[in-house]
């Protein structure tokens, strides 16, 4: 029988490398599996957010600062027409909005202000999504 001697720096390697192997495959493993759990969570938590901000109410505070963004909003593109209005020149906004009224039998009479309720809406909706809502 032939005699096997054993090298301590040998089987030292072979340790070495064997605990290396080890470390190297568990690693890949678990970032694998972190990941995969982490876009399942993400998603759930996506979820469980969008049904939570939806279950939460504004407070009268943000309430109110989004109807004065809005307000503040919709008074710009109409400031031209309140000065025509209110200066009384015939030629521009008086005459035009009384006429189409006159013209469309009435019907036509509340597009200005349905218009205006529209820009304020878009405009108050706009400020609520932005805190979330």
């Amino acid at each position: 029988m032939s005699e096997t001697i054993w090298n301590v720096w040998k089987m030292t390697t072979f340790g070495l490398l064997l605990v290396g192997a080890t470390a190297l495959v568990t690693t890949l493993v678990m970032t694998y599996r972190a990941e995969h759990d982490d876009l399942k969570q993400t998603g759930a938590a996506s979820h469980a957010t969008a049904s939570a901000r939806k279950a939460s109410a504004p407070s009268q505070l943000e309430v109110a600062a989004c109807q004065a963004y809005a307000q503040q909003r919709t008074e710009d593109k109409t400031m031209a027409v309140s000065k025509d209005i209110a200066s009384g020149d015939p030629s521009d906004a008086g005459v035009g909005a009384a006429g189409g009224a006159i013209a469309g039998g009435g019907i036509d009479a509340g597009r200005g202000a349905a218009a205006h309720d529209a820009q304020y809406l878009a405009a108050y909706r706009s400020c609520i999504r932005q805190k979330g809502y």
